[in-house]
């Protein structure tokens, strides 16, 4: 309070303050948010950062993931809340919201330590002055949504700004999720001064656009132009943001695309051969010299946004994303790739980052499928951090694809050292989704130029839009295609490498394909299935699982679940607002039978139908609700909230891999769950998620002919290539591919 009451008016709002409330980790699930405290002195809740705490059992205090809530304020309810900590609570109300004051380590103002983030000077910039971003809280929430800052307090900014000697950039003022980005040139020995205003989140550096690869050697062999320049299928469009095609080099009909200069600046030749070779890889996938080249699968637009305009400073990141989001919204292109973004990695404190948030929600909002490079600082300092994954390859809607030493099936093959890694933000942890070829040192990428010759180079530019090239190829081959059904694909047949779980930080998901038409083609012992539908919050789905029945012998089940989900920036712990939960059910008459309160009996998995059940039932045995579950995951029981996250609970793209024996198995079904946050709390207001789930069931013995038993058991199972209409409705069980 006495810090509070300290600050000058030209530091805070008007009539608010903002306060953060440092969770205790052992409550930090949504459940357990303090909505009476806060209500009770009428406090809006406006973010959270990451943090750290201890997380306290009988046994022991480990250091373990937690939250500070942020919250806005006025002075009255301040002082109540001061009063409720000193004196507690008088009515029944108060006394729960007292309650609930036991669940936080700390209240303070935000710390200047959270607020400043001084990184490393420009060597380009003026001496002494750089461009900085500045991010504000939102001014209040309403109805659960944040609202952008008040036009009152952004004034006090600027005038703080301008007393600084320093400029604000009004024309590249932006607000996203509730937050406003406002770009400041400024001295850097004067930040600290403009650190402590209250309403400021945070203040940092701004990134530079990444780095173009260097090119190499030139071939003279030509790709071959295709025998048809006709997309397979035009119904679906691609969108490349780059340097451009190099047009005045074009030979044939080897680029004849849609080709946009977004940028006023004339064309630089290293620019060019980037955006040529990042679009031929779109195009034709992973070529080689003295090949001729496919049709494209769907039809491609090259837009340049390379160099730049003349922006102040590092504000070309601002000016691209614009022009990035202004066509997607524009033209509807459905996949877009993105070899090109700041030079900022994810960081373990997630702060909200206007690329990540504002392409994220672009995607939920227009089910827009981003394909981004991962990075190239993989072999760069892992103390820093600085070998992650960047922006805005950390999207919880798109997919960042990072690069290996070689294509598949080649073996062996292992992430290119310069491939950067994960862990990426919540959400979406395992990041990059998975690897693609991108050349390296000694193995290069053919870079394809405008005349069909080649350069080479190495990067996860090139990696990505043969990713790119793979799912434009998928679109063409399915019935019915989302996102999320992109995104399922991708992961469900990533190549695991044999120790996955100590490299996932390093592949993601694996090695992904060149192309899925053979995957499509199911060998005897093995059959897969598409899911498509929505869930609304708060019901259940069920699904069976297409299955021969009997089984003679152990199945793999191979489980993949992906969905849009709306994001959050204002909580950077609690980004994806929804998490879906699956439940497999592999046997509908094993139950779990518990003992009468009165017996000391371990609980009993049986046949519900058997005689020893009746039994039971007669003695006063309690059956579950629902039959028994297979485990999916690694959470393990007790696990802290933190671990749970780390688990996969709000993550949008899941991975299972489960064994079922015979006699475990009888008309098995999957369960989805819907349950969202909003501002940190659960949320019961109605919402609908769009997901894909895609189930493979293989018989490693070959024993059992698992693809005519599974077709002649489920007749309304469509072959996927040969179906070209929309296969289902809302809240069936029809799967969409076979």
């Amino acid at each position: 309070m006495a810090a509070a009451a300290r600050l000058p008016p030209e530091l805070r709002a008007r009539d608010r303050l903002y306060v953060e409330a440092k969770l205790l980790p052992n409550y930090l699930a949504a459940s357990y948010f303090p909505t009476e405290l806060l209500a009770h002195v009428g406090a809006a809740p406006v973010g959270s950062r990451s943090d750290t705490g201890q997380y306290v059992t009988k046994a022991k205090s480990v250091t373990a993931q937690t939250r500070r809530l942020i919250f806005a304020v006025s002075d009255d309810g301040l002082h109540e809340l001061e009063r409720l900590i000193t004196q507690g609570g008088r009515t029944r109300s108060e006394q729960q919201a007292f309650t609930q004051i036991r669940e936080l380590e700390e209240i303070s103002l935000p710390r200047q330590s959270d607020v400043l983030r001084a990184g490393k000077p420009d060597a380009d910039a003026p001496a002494g002055r750089r461009v900085w971003e500045a991010v504000l809280h939102p001014s209040t929430a309403r109805l659960g949504e944040p609202v952008p800052l008040d036009d009152e307090t952004l004034e006090l900014w600027f005038d703080l700004v301008a007393t600084e000697d320093g400029e604000v950039h009004r024309d590249f003022v932006r607000r996203a999720g509730g937050l406003t980005f406002t770009p400041v040139s400024l001295d850097a020995e004067r930040i600290v001064s403009l650190a402590r205003f209250n309403p400021l989140r945070v203040l940092r550096p701004m990134p530079s656009i990444r780095p173009r690869p260097r090119f190499g050697t030139r071939s003279f062999q030509r790709l071959a132009a295709p025998t048809s320049s006709q997309p397979v299928l035009s119904s679906v469009s691609v969108a490349v943001f780059d340097g451009g095609v190099d047009t005045a080099h074009r030979n044939g009909t080897l680029f004849a695309i849609p080709t946009h200069d977004l940028t006023p600046k004339p064309p630089v030749q290293d620019e060019l051969d980037h955006g040529t070779g990042v679009t031929g890889a779109v195009l034709y996938g992973l070529a080689a010299p003295g090949e001729q080249a496919p049709a494209p699968p769907l039809p491609v637009e090259s837009y340049r946004v390379l160099p730049a305009p003349d922006v102040p400073g590092d504000l070309e990141g601002y000016w691209l994303l614009d022009r990035i989001k202004e066509e997607v919204e524009r033209k509807g292109h459905r996949i877009i790739n993105l070899s090109l973004g700041p030079t900022l990695a994810v960081e373990d404190d997630m702060e909200p980052n206007r690329w990540t948030s504002e392409l994220d929600q672009l995607a939920w909002e227009r089910d827009v499928l981003f394909v981004i490079a991962a990075g190239n600082d993989g072999d760069q300092d892992r103390v820093t951090g600085l070998h992650r994954v960047q922006v805005p390859a950390d999207m919880v809607n798109g997919i960042a694809v990072g690069a290996c030493d070689a294509p598949a099936p080649e073996a062996p093959w292992a992430r290119a050292p310069y491939s950067s890694m994960g862990p990426g933000r919540f959400g979406a942890r395992v990041q990059p989704l998975g690897v693609q070829f991108g050349g390296t040192d000694s193995r290069p990428f053919n870079v394809v130029r405008a005349d069909g010759s080649f350069l080479e180079a190495s990067g996860t530019s090139f990696a990505a839009p043969v990713s790119t090239h793979a799912l434009a190829d998928l679109v063409t081959r399915l019935p019915r295609v989302n996102s999320s059904v992109l995104r399922a694909f991708m992961a469900h047949f990533a190549e695991r490498p044999r120790n996955h779980v100590k490299l996932r930080d390093e592949v993601g998901y694996g090695r992904q394909p060149l192309r899925f038409g053979d995957l499509l083609n199911c060998a005897p012992n093995e059959a897969r299935v598409l899911y498509i539908d929505e869930i609304e919050r708060g019901n259940v789905l069920g699904y069976q699982v297409a299955m021969p029945e009997p089984i003679a012998s152990e199945v793999k089940v191979q489980i993949t679940l992906t969905y849009a989900s709306p994001v959050d920036p204002t909580q950077p712990t609690e980004y994806t607002s929804a998490s879906l939960e699956l439940t497999l059910r592999p046997h509908q008459r094993l139950y779990t039978f518990h003992p009468p309160k009165d017996l000391t009996q371990r609980s009993r998995v049986l046949d519900i139908s058997g005689p020893e059940a009746r039994k039971l039932l007669a003695q006063g045995w309690i059956p579950s609700q629902e039959a028994v579950t297979k485990t999916l995951g690694a959470a393990k029981v007790g696990a802290s909230e933190a671990q749970l996250r780390d688990s996969g609970k709000w993550e949008t793209v899941r991975d299972y891999r489960v064994t079922l024996r015979p006699g475990d198995v009888e008309r098995p079904r999957l369960e989805l769950s819907y349950v969202a946050r909003r501002s940190g709390a659960l949320d019961n207001s109605p919402t609908t998620i769009p997901f894909a789930l895609l189930v493979s069931i293989i018989d490693e013995s070959g024993t059992t002919d698992v693809y005519d038993a599974v077709r002649s058991r489920f007749s309304n199972l469509r072959p996927a290539q040969h179906a070209r209409a929309r296969l289902s409705t809302r809240g069936t069980t029809v799967p969409h591919w076979y």
